[in-house]
């Protein structure tokens, strides 16, 4: 039985040192997401949508204005049956990058489709790191994004969850066929 303990403490050592079994990013942690809808197994809906809130996150009081606008724009269960949501909070270019690349690294599988949607200078980050992006996020299976400058309420209208439906369509049957939906499979 003592063989065994001095390798277990050069283990458990080494994972302090190298850092291997604590978090590498805040991204780990649900406190620094309005929305994270990780729990949704992926079969179960067939895109993930990521949307960047209008403001930057900067204090407690941002907070809870961010939560309200993210819920109202794409929580509530605007998106069940459609995409699971992940809305980080961010306060720079750097934590988009973070919070992006967290979730490639836990939740996606190369060609699901994924939609972008940002708002505000919080979408302005999210179109800059799609246009330096575009080819690998298109390969990765990027099939929509939609952009606002200037955030107000209604941004994600019913026109536009519908628009994010046929993008989602498009692509798997593309996927699935090989070649582009007709335009009347849509209208069914």
């Amino acid at each position: 039985m003592i063989k065994w303990i001095k390798p277990l403490f050069a283990f458990a050592a080494c994972a302090v040192v190298c850092g291997c079994c604590s978090s590498k990013t805040p991204y780990d942690y649900r406190d620094n997401w309005l929305i994270r809808e990780d729990p949704v197994r992926p079969f179960v809906v067939p895109a993930d949508l990521i949307y960047v809130s209008s403001e930057l996150y900067t204090s407690a009081a941002a907070h809870s204005r961010l939560l309200a606008h993210a819920d109202d724009e794409v929580g509530g269960g605007r998106f069940d049956g459609i995409a699971r949501v992940f809305a980080p909070l961010i306060a720079n270019s750097e934590d988009l990058e973070d919070a992006i690349d967290w979730y490639f690294k836990y939740h996606h599988e190369k060609g699901r489709c994924m939609i972008f949607i940002g708002e505000g200078v919080g979408g302005a980050m999210l179109k800059a790191y799609e246009a330096e992006n575009k080819d690998d996020l298109v390969a990765e299976g990027l099939v929509a994004s939609f952009y606002r400058e200037i955030p107000d309420g209604g941004f994600v209208t019913d026109d536009m969850v519908l628009k994010i439906k046929h993008a989602i369509a498009k692509a798997r049957y593309k996927s699935i066929w090989g070649r582009d939906m007709p335009e009347e499979m849509l209208n069914e």
